[in-house]
């Protein structure tokens, strides 16, 4: 199974392919932001990938829509429009927010 290291923290979670990077993130217990509940509609489960990108999903039309809203940052993706499909590694721009 691929996995998800995380820079910020050093943690390493697998990866399922089924779910987006956010829930995997999430059921491993890693604290990242997601106010909108994973509709692309707030932009806070931003993530830079620092190595992987071949192995991510391509940007949904939602996504990139979200992204431009903050700059189209170079190597910033969605957690929650994003699924790997091999080993990835990735910083989380925004911790968990009170309330999620």
């Amino acid at each position: 199974m691929a996995t998800i290291t995380i820079k910020n923290t050093g943690a390493i979670v697998e990866a399922s392919p089924a779910v987006s990077i956010l829930n995997n993130l999430l059921q491993s217990d890693i604290s990242i932001s997601h106010l909108c509940g994973g509709k692309a509609q707030c932009g806070t489960c931003r993530i830079e990938i620092i190595e992987g990108e071949q192995y991510l999903s391509p940007v949904t039309k939602e996504e990139r829509i979200r992204l431009e809203k903050f700059g189209n940052p170079e190597h910033a993706r969605l957690a929650c429009q994003t699924y790997s499909y091999g080993d990835i590694i990735i910083r989380i721009v925004l911790p968990r927010s009170t309330g999620r």
